[in-house]
C-alpha cells in the first residue's frame, strides 16, 4: 500500500543489514531500494554518546543479553529509564495536545528522537533474530521503556482524535450499519482527504519535486502485508477471511511480479529513488508508522488496528489517482507507476470489503469495538494529515 499506510509504515532499512534470506530472491538482490520498503532498521542508531538517546537504546538492544548487560552496569537500568521520561515529557508535554504538526510549542528535535527510540523498541516484535533485537524482546526493561514512550504519546494521539470527534461509546452508533455509514463520513469529512497536496502533486509540481516526493514514500512504506497478518490474530469469521483476502492481494495473488512491495522496487529502480537514512527524516514520517505498529503490535490495540487498516484502504484511491495523474504530466511512464495504478483501483474493492466484512462484522459481534475502531480511524488520518502537511510544506520550500 501506498505510504499513506505508513506515512510512515518508513521503510529506514540499514543498508548495512542483510534482508532476510527468507524474504529474499536472487532478482531482489540487485535492487537496493528493496531494503527500504520492509520495517526500518534506522541507520541512525549506531553506537553513539549519551544524548543520542534512540542511538544509545539500539546498542543496548542489541549487545545481547539485557540480563547481563545491566550487571555490569548496575546503574544503567535507571539512567535509561529517566531518559526516557524526560524525552517523553519533552516530545509530549502533558500541559499540551497536537492539533496541527506545525504548531510553535512542538519540541520537533525532541520528537525526532522519541520516535527514533519507540521504533527501535518495536522492531523487537517486527526483526528475524540475525538482526540482534530479539532477544531482549519481553525483557521487563523493553517493555518499561516502550510503556514511557507509549504513554505520552497515546495520551496526545487519543486527547487529539477526540477533540475533533467524539468517541466515547455513547456517542458511537451502535447499530452495524449505521455506524458503517459513520466511519466513512467521519474518514471523508477529515481534512486529509481533501488535502492540497493532491491537487498539488497532480497539478503543479515538477519533476523533481514528485521525484522528493517518491523519496519520501520509500521512507514512508512500511510491510503493510505484515500489518493484516499481525492484526488478523485472535479473529474469526467474516473479519479474519477479509483479511486473509487483503494480505493475497498484497502478495500479488501468488504471483511475484505483482507483488504490491515487489511494484514499489520496480518504480523506486526506474526513478533511481534512494531512500534516506533515518537521521534524515522527521517525527512527522516516524510517527506514522508507529502508529500502525502500536496498533499492530499490542492485542490491547487489536481494534485500533481494524479502524486504522481501514482508514488506509478507504483514503488510498482517491490519492493513488492523482499521484499517477502528476506523474504522467511530468512524462514518468505508465510502466512505472504501476504501484500506485493498481492501489487507484483495487483499494476502492478493499476499502468496500473492509467496512462490510471487518468494521461491519466486528461491531455486530462485538459492539464494544466501535470505540476502538473508530479510534484506530481518526489516529491514522491524523498521522498522515502530519505527513502530508509537512510533504506539502518541504515542496513549496523547494
Amino acid at each position: 500500500m501506498p505510504s499513506i499506510r505508513s506515512e510512515g509504515v518508513a521503510a529506514l532499512a540499514n543498508a548495512d543489514h542483510e534482508l532476510d534470506e527468507t524474504q529474499s530472491h536472487a532478482a531482489d538482490r540487485a535492487r537496493p531500494i528493496a531494503r527500504f520498503i520492509e520495517l526500518p532498521d534506522l541507520r541512525l542508531l549506531h553506537p553513539a554518546g549519551k544524548a543520542d538517546f534512540p542511538a544509545r537504546l539500539r546498542g543496548i538492544l542489541s549487545a545481547g543479553s539485557l540480563d547481563a548487560t545491566l550487571a555490569e552496569e548496575p546503574g544503567l537500568e535507571q539512567e535509561v529509564i529517566e531518559q526516557a521520561m524526560s524525552l517523553a515529557a519533552r516530545a509530549y508535554p502533558a500541559h499540551a495536545t497536537t492539533e496541527r504538526q506545525s504548531a510553535r510549542w512542538i519540541d520537533h528535535s525532541a520528537r525526532d528522537m522519541h520516535h527514533r527510540a519507540l521504533l527501535a523498541l518495536y522492531q523487537q516484535h517486527m526483526r528475524l533474530p540475525n538482526h540482534g533485537l530479539a532477544v531482549n524482546q519481553f525483557h521487563p526493561l523493553a517493555c518499561r521503556l516502550v510503556g514511557i514512550l507509549e504513554s505520552a504519546w497515546e495520551r496526545d494521539t487519543l486527547a487529539r482524535a477526540r477533540a475533533s470527534n467524539p468517541l466515547s461509546d455513547s456517542d458511537l452508533p451502535r447499530d452495524p450499519g449505521l455506524f458503517v455509514d459513520w466511519y466513512r463520513r467521519t474518514a471523508f469529512n477529515h481534512p486529509l482527504y481533501e488535502h492540497e497536496l493532491y491537487s498539488f502533486l497532480a497539478s503543479e509540481a515538477t519533476r523533481e519535486q514528485i521525484h522528493w516526493f517518491f523519496t519520501m514514500e520509500s521512507a514512508g512504506e512500511a510491510a503493510f502485508d505484515d500489518l493484516v497478518a499481525m492484526s488478523q490474530v485472535g479473529t474469526r469469521g467474516d473479519v479474519k477471511m477479509e483479511m486473509a483476502s487483503n494480505y493475497w492481494d498484497e502478495m500479488g495473488n501468488g504471483k511475484e511480479h505483482a507483488v504490491h512491495t515487489y511494484l514499489f522496487h520496480r518504480l523506486a529502480d526506474d526513478l533511481a529513488v534512494t531512500a534516506p537514512s533515518a537521521d534524515e527524516l522527521p517525527w512527522q514520517v516516524l510517527s506514522g508508522v508507529n502508529l500502525m505498529l502500536w496498533c499492530s503490535i499490542s492485542r490491547r490495540n487489536a481494534f485500533r488496528a481494524q479502524g486504522a487498516l481501514g482508514a488506509v484502504e478507504l483514503l488510498a484511491p482517491q490519492r493513488c489517482t492523482r499521484v499517477v495523474h502528476g506523474a504522467h504530466r511530468v512524462g514518468i511512464p505508465k510502466k512505472t507507476m504501476s504501484y500506485y495504478g493498481a492501489h487507484a483501483i483495487i483499494d476502492i474493492g478493499h476499502a468496500e470489503g473492509w467496512l462490510e466484512h471487518v468494521v461491519r462484522a466486528q461491531v455486530a459481534d462485538i459492539p464494544d469495538a466501535r470505540v476502538g475502531i473508530a479510534e484506530g480511524l481518526v489516529t491514522r488520518a491524523n498521522a498522515s494529515l502530519d505527513y502530508f502537511d509537512y510533504c506539502l510544506a518541504s515542496l513549496r520550500a523547494m
